[in-house]
């Protein structure tokens, strides 16, 4: 069942999400030094995560405006 549903439009479509995601993850991992989080509980882990995702954002947008 679950081979018969593997070809459909939709889960390459979830197939390519999930690809994008996971890079960013990495990205965060191995560039940004996010392998362990610093700051201490819920609230701190999403504040460090919000910003190294910011971070990331910021490099893609200034990638986009002046590629090198």
């Amino acid at each position: 069942q679950v081979r018969a549903l593997s070809g459909t439009e939709a889960s390459i479509r979830a197939r390519q999400r999930r690809k994008r995601i996971e890079r960013v993850f990495g990205h965060l991992k191995r560039n940004l030094n996010l392998r362990s989080l610093k700051l201490r509980g819920l609230n701190g882990a999403a504040e460090e995560f919000t910003m190294a995702a910011a971070a990331y954002n910021l490099q893609l947008l200034a990638n986009r405006a002046a590629p090198a």
